[in-house]
């Protein structure tokens, strides 16, 4: 599925790679769509737990976001498949994962450390999509792996000046600091 997308794969394919019947592969997947909603359903718990132990709450905030977004940008093949599974329209196999998701974002939102008024569905979509969208690019050629520093700088500040009071998040604070150099080198960079 990582391959060819939703769309590109078969019950039949999966029997034989995985080298069982087809008459076997049928009878726990009586279809396509079965089949691709038990494979991102598992992708989706999977994902979970591994973001869940690189970046656990006793982490820092700012830890969190590294730990999420390099976890993207490594395993491309887990945003492939979300994208394919949006973009073929196929329904979230479980919303427990969204809504564990979401619900982060909310816990985030009413923290004392954040500013008033936050929509945090709406966040959580923002935060998904520029996370998805970013490690796109990296996948693609676009933008490096190396670049993903600098994203996530920028990433940290839109979120510290949108959603974060900086004096309650100083490790996020420290992390979108710029030095005179770096400063001076991006002045650089656009005039020349």
């Amino acid at each position: 599925m990582a391959e060819h997308g939703p769309h590109g794969l078969t019950v039949s394919d999966v029997a034989r790679r995985a080298g069982v019947n087809r008459g076997t592969a049928y009878q726990h997947f009586p279809t396509r769509e079965r089949l691709v909603a038990a494979v991102l359903e598992r992708l989706g718990r999977t994902t979970k737990a591994i973001v869940d132990g690189i970046a656990p709450p006793t982490l820092g905030l700012n830890d969190r976001i590294d730990a999420t977004v390099e976890y993207f940008v490594a395993h491309p093949e887990v945003v492939r498949l979300s994208v394919f599974r949006m973009l073929a329209g196929i329904p979230h196999p479980t919303e427990a994962l969204w809504a564990d998701y979401v619900g982060r974002i909310r816990k985030l939102a009413a923290h004392p450390g954040s500013v008033d008024r936050i929509d945090a569905d709406m966040l959580a979509v923002i935060l998904l999509g520029a996370t998805v969208l970013w490690s796109l690019r990296v996948q693609s050629g676009a933008a490096s792996a190396a670049a993903t520093r600098r994203y996530l700088r920028e990433l940290k500040r839109v979120i510290l000046h949108g959603v974060l009071r900086a004096e309650q998040h100083p490790d996020v604070a420290a992390a979108v600091r710029t030095t005179p150099a770096m400063r001076r080198a991006e002045r650089s960079r656009r005039a020349g």
